[in-house]
């Protein structure tokens, strides 16, 4: 008997989700999300190129507070949407190496299309050896085709600021072009294809990296989204091989809001 009320329960909970295609990147106002870059949610990430030894095994958590229902700040760690690092990473050579402030303002917002501001500022994507500062932004969107299709894209610019050559650090100027197609096959799951270009701005073609990856997020109730990916950093750009891998948790966790 409760068995069944369980089992009834949960299907009719998964019933009600509202599939991942369908909802607005941003939290509502004095809602929390605990989740990872917007566009596609990894919130950890596990290495597992050729002779890496699995590092890093890092945690980029974003947290984004709705101060209103167009715009949300909160402390997000994820270094461009290509770099297999950012946040907590327990086997790498600094535990914890990385922060900054992420801006989400919604633009445009449709029934079948969105658009938002995406930056951040200011983001450290170093500081336990020597301070490297950047700011980023870009635009955030979703177009969707019809009932299944639904076009994600997330262009940004990097900009360094402190600790750009000659000065220690390296911290260099960095475009990305990344692009998702999700296809809600049913209400609450989604799997995905995405590609991007990206690389330093500077001799951009000989730095040009083509990224690859596929997975699945699942809409288990309205507020909580889960899933995998499995990505190759660079496999078809300047010297692209299938040696760089990764896998890794999708997730999306929705708190309060109106």
């Amino acid at each position: 008997m409760w068995s069944a009320f369980l089992l009834a329960s949960l299907v009719s909970v998964v019933a009600n989700a509202q599939g991942f295609t369908r909802q607005s990147f941003l939290p509502p106002e004095h809602g929390v999300d605990f989740t990872g870059m917007p566009a596609r949610p990894i919130m950890v990430g596990l290495d597992v190129s050729r002779n890496s030894n699995n590092v890093p095994f890092h945690f980029p958590f974003h947290l984004y507070f709705g101060v209103t229902d167009r715009l949300a700040l909160g402390p997000i760690h994820e270094i461009g949407p290509f770099f297999p690092y950012g946040g907590l990473c327990p086997n790498c050579d600094h535990v914890y190496d990385d922060i900054g402030l992420g801006i989400l303002y919604k633009i445009i917002e449709r029934q079948n299309f969105e658009l938002d501001f995406n930056g951040d500022a200011p983001v450290f994507i170093g500081f336990a050896d020597h301070v490297r500062m950047s700011v980023r932004g870009g635009v955030l969107g979703r177009v969707n085709f019809g009932r299944v299709v639904a076009l994600v894209f997330d262009p940004s610019l990097q900009i360094g600021l402190v600790g750009r050559p000659p000065e220690q650090g390296n911290n260099q100027d960095y475009l990305w072009l990344p692009a998702w197609f999700y296809f809600q096959v049913t209400d609450n799951v989604a799997p995905f294809v995405g590609i991007g270009l990206g690389g330093q701005v500077e001799h951009f073609a000989d730095n040009l990296q083509v990224p690859l990856e596929g997975g699945c997020i699942v809409s288990v109730t309205r507020n909580v989204d889960i899933g995998g990916v499995f990505q190759f950093y660079n496999l078809m750009g300047h010297g692209g091989n299938a040696d760089g891998r990764q896998i890794g948790f999708l997730g999306r966790f929705r708190f309060g809001g109106r």
